[in-house]
This record gives structure tokens, sequence and C-alpha cells, in this order.
């Protein structure tokens, strides 16, 4: 009898934990990921280093170009005002990713806008593309202890 009470209080709890655990990482600020209009680009901002408590973040560029790129500019932007800007020249291969940006700065207001400007040359000449993010809700977010 006292054994079928603790078979049964296992999954109880466990199910419990669970709930605490998705509540936690919905409260928690979302991944920001988008792609440009003509899917040449695609951007995230996203947590790294879950042992950190400041929690930094990473703003990462990817080309979906044939041929190499070289990045000149990147912009990030919130609600029409720019809160980082890289200026540069960085060569990117297709499905490489380019660290444009790391800060403890979180994007965590769902209903501000981001958008990601990219100026990029390459053997046609300067182009510039922009990509609007989008927030991705996290469901199981490991904690910062």
């Amino acid at each position: 009898m006292v054994n079928n009470k603790r078979l049964i209080y296992i999954p109880v709890i466990f199910l419990f934990v669970l709930i605490i655990w998705i509540i936690y990482s919905i409260n928690q600020p979302p991944n920001w990921s988008g792609r440009s209009d003509n899917g040449e680009w695609e951007s995230d901002f996203t947590s790294i280093n879950f042992s950190n408590p400041k929690g930094y973040w990473s703003g990462k560029l990817y080309s979906k170009h044939d041929e190499d790129v070289d990045i000149q500019k990147a912009s990030l932007i919130k609600n029409s005002t720019v809160i980082h800007e890289w200026d540069g020249n960085e060569t990117i291969r297709k499905n490489e990713h380019f660290e444009f940006l790391t800060t403890t700065q979180t994007l965590n207001n769902k209903k501000d806008s981001y958008v990601v400007n990219v100026s990029w040359k390459d053997t046609n000449g300067t182009h510039e593309d922009t990509i609007t993010l989008n927030p991705k809700q996290r469901f199981l977010v490991i904690p910062n202890f």
C-alpha cells in the first residue's frame, strides 16, 4: 500500500516540476529571429552562456548567397532607433554565421519592433537588406543559478 502511494507521488511531482519549469521559461525574454524579404539573409538574437548570471546575448547574421559576400555594416534597430551598429569588412560564406553583436542587453518586450539592416558587397556591387525580427517563445529554459 505504501509503495503504491510512492508510485503515484513520483509522476505528480515530476508533472508539477515540469509545469513550474514551463511557466518560468515562458516568462523569460524570447529569442528573436527573422529573414530578409528576398531570403538571402537570416538573423537571430539569442541567449548564450547559460551559466553566466548576466545572460549574454548574441546577434548573428547568416548568408544564403551562393558566393562569398563582404558584410560592411550591420545595424540593430529598436522602434526606429539604432541601438547597435557594427562597421567593418567581414567575408562570409554561404550558411556561415557572423556574430555582429554580443551584449547583456535583452530584447524582452514582444511589443517592440526589432529590425537588422545589413549592408554588403559582392561582385555585382554594394547592396542593403532589411531583416525584421520576430519573437520566438522559449518553453524549456535552463535557469541561471
